[in-house]
């Protein structure tokens, strides 16, 4: 017959015989049922940690032994109670408010409740103060800060902290982190640079892994390469998704890093060496506008099928739901948690993909962010601390002497005692850098009073390129155009330039026996103010010449509307929009010479404001060949913008 004893009675059978000796054997069984670290041999720790405080209520280690053990097993509002008992019984224990900042930080990112963040902060602080510049205390603190948006909080709470451990890692981590939101970005880069390598592989992992953006494929190539090929395809990789290339950093993997540095420090499980789904999707996208715990509606339930044919059946288990919205990226993301763990996964569905994407229109729409080529992130296209000022840009291809050569041309407002610098970068096929021009803004031919203009020109070999334009206004605003550009070997077939609008006629200066240099009035905006023609030129090249070295060509062009009517095709039916009438011209000329510089003058005054298309055609007629290039404009109103 077996005879079951409680934990008190287990005591009284080892002979302890005074209450102390009592409490003292059943601490001891408890921390030996809880080293086995399995639910039975945890539920065994429990209840002789109970019996313990039961005969000594007074002692707090007792009290914090067994809500650790609760915290664990799940059972949290029992432990918040023992937690709060031994901040009653011992007011200066800091261990007891720790665990008070876990139970609520829990509650925080089960609900992105603040109330819950206000009280987690609080315990931490409190714990900080009794204990202060405990590097531990100090990185739990700094995300929570962050979350709470007290950034001079965090800058504080991390620089004490570089103090008292300068040569711990994840310290050196936290300050990448708030230096990134600080808008420090120099100082972010290098504490990144530093931390990543010496945080324990699973941890380092997380910073170098591209799985969350990459493509499938991406990712099944780079697992494919030595390890060599592997860093420089991952080089490659952060280069196309840099939003500002005339910088020194790249912002989208500083942006990264200190997602997953949040990531890191929120989500990530060191038991299980690894976060759930809310890592995974917070480094993606950030942090969600909000979230709902169990909506209305969810099932609350999840089926497993047990057994087959016949005896085939469905068991039911039940589940927790939480859903994050993105409401800035038309998305929301559902997540269960289907082991009642606080461990979330995507839903198992079998009709369609979960892996969580964001509506392409809604990111097409927002300026301030960009998502990756597979669309499964999304970066600001500015660090924090720089506000974003209007940059209309222009890259035109031309031929110059010894191959293609580009044009870049920019314009942001500003007035004439205003400064700032623009820069002009370009990466190659491989995304290293071939050419870095930088200048500053001067007065723009079009607007002198309201616009600041810059303009570049750079020969380049034939191939691929990214080009990034930027411009800082000095105040810190900062404005970005980026363009992926092809530069085709010449061929001596008819050839033209892109077209670029201009204001006015440009100045030809003749530079004796070279070809004549054109300085063009550029106008990026492509803005035709009321009143005023459209002006644009460009270049044919490779006209044949007869014996008399004279070419002859005829020119054509067509304005078209190229507003979109974006109504629903029922009321494109119902209620169709006047069509505007295309405006077309043509003639003839004879030149000397196979090049020919040209500037167009377009009567558009009579068109009313909107986006138009100008289509030019270049037909050589002793060869017979013809080629054509378009540009889009917009005629505006008396109001700015278009």
């Amino acid at each position: 017959m077996m005879i079951l004893l409680s934990a008190a009675g287990f005591a009284r059978a080892a002979g302890a015989t005074t209450r102390e000796e009592q409490v003292e054997l059943l601490r001891r069984r408890a921390l030996a049922w809880s080293a086995r670290n399995t639910p039975d041999a945890r539920r065994m720790a429990m209840q002789c940690l109970e019996e313990a405080t039961q005969l000594a209520p007074e002692r707090a280690d007792l009290q914090l032994e067994l809500g650790r053990v609760m915290e664990r097993m799940g059972f949290l509002k029992e432990a918040r109670k023992r937690f709060e008992k031994v901040a009653a019984i011992h007011p200066e224990d800091v261990d007891g408010r720790i665990g008070l900042a876990r139970i609520w930080r829990r509650d925080y990112l089960k609900y992105l409740d603040t109330l819950s963040l206000g009280r987690s902060v609080r315990y931490l602080r409190e714990a900080y103060v009794l204990r202060p510049n405990d590097p531990d205390i100090a990185i739990g603190l700094v995300p929570l800060l962050l979350e709470r948006g007290d950034l001079h909080g965090a800058l504080s709470v991390v620089g004490e902290a570089r103090v008292a451990a300068p040569t711990r890692a994840d310290v050196r981590l936290a300050e990448g982190l708030v230096a990134y939101r600080a808008g420090q970005v120099e100082r972010a880069d290098s504490a990144f640079g530093e931390a990543v390598p010496h945080m324990p592989t699973a941890v380092r992992d997380r910073f170098e892994d591209i799985a969350p953006l990459a493509t499938m494929r991406d990712t099944m190539t780079l697992h494919r390469l030595a390890p060599a090929d592997q860093a420089e395809f991952l080089r490659r990789f952060w280069a196309e998704l840099d939003p500002d290339l005339a910088t020194s950093v790249n912002e989208a993997r500083l942006a990264y890093d200190a997602r997953v540095a949040q990531a890191y420090f929120l989500y990530y499980d060191g038991r299980r060496r690894e976060w759930d789904m809310r890592g995974e999707v917070y480094v993606r996208y950030g942090p969600p506008a909000h979230a709902t715990y169990n909506p209305v509606g969810s099932a609350g339930v999840f089926s497993v099928m047990d057994g087959s044919g016949f005896y085939r059946r469905f068991q039911q288990f039940p589940l927790n739901t939480l859903v994050w919205m993105y409401p800035e990226l038309g998305m929301q993301v559902v997540m269960e948690d289907r082991l009642l763990s606080e461990h979330y996964l995507l839903p198992v569905q079998t009709e369609s993909d979960p892996d969580p994407l964001p509506d392409p229109e809604v990111i097409a729409h927002q300026g301030d962010q960009f998502a990756t080529n597979s669309g499964r992130g999304v970066f600001p296209t500015l660090p924090p601390g720089v506000h974003p000022v209007r940059l209309d840009g222009v890259i035109a291809r031309f031929e110059g002497a010894e191959g293609p050569r580009v044009l870049a041309l920019l314009a942001t407002p500003g007035a004439p005692g205003d400064s700032g610098r623009a820069s002009f970068a370009v990466l190659d096929s491989t995304r290293r850098e071939v050419k870095r021009i930088t200048r500053p803004l001067s007065p723009s031919l079009c607007d002198p009073v309201a616009l600041r203009v810059a303009d570049f020109a750079s020969e380049l070999p034939p191939g691929d390129y990214l080009v990034g334009l930027t411009i800082d206004d000095g105040r810190g605003g900062r404005g970005i155009v980026r363009d992926l550009l092809k530069l085709e070997k010449p061929t001596a077939a008819l050839a033209l330039s892109d077209i670029v609008v201009s204001c006015g006629r440009a100045a030809v200066d003749a530079r004796g026996d070279q070809p004549p240099a054109v300085r063009l009035n550029a106008n990026p905006t492509a803005e035709v103010p009321p009143g005023q023609a459209l002006t644009v030129y460009f270049e044919a090249y490779h006209l044949r010449t007869g014996s008399d070295g004279q070419a002859r060509l005829e020119f054509e062009y067509t304005v078209r509307n190229a507003a979109r009517d974006s109504r629903v095709w029922i009321q494109r039916v119902l209620h169709p929009r006047p069509s505007i009438p295309d405006v077309s011209a043509r003639r003839e000329e004879t030149q000397p010479g196979d090049i020919r510089r040209q500037f167009v003058e377009v009567p558009v005054q009579s068109l009313p404001p909107g986006a138009y298309r100008l289509d030019i055609t270049v037909r050589d007629q002793l060869a017979g060949t013809e080629r054509s290039q378009s540009v889009v404009f917009y005629r505006v109103d008396d109001m700015p913008g278009h």
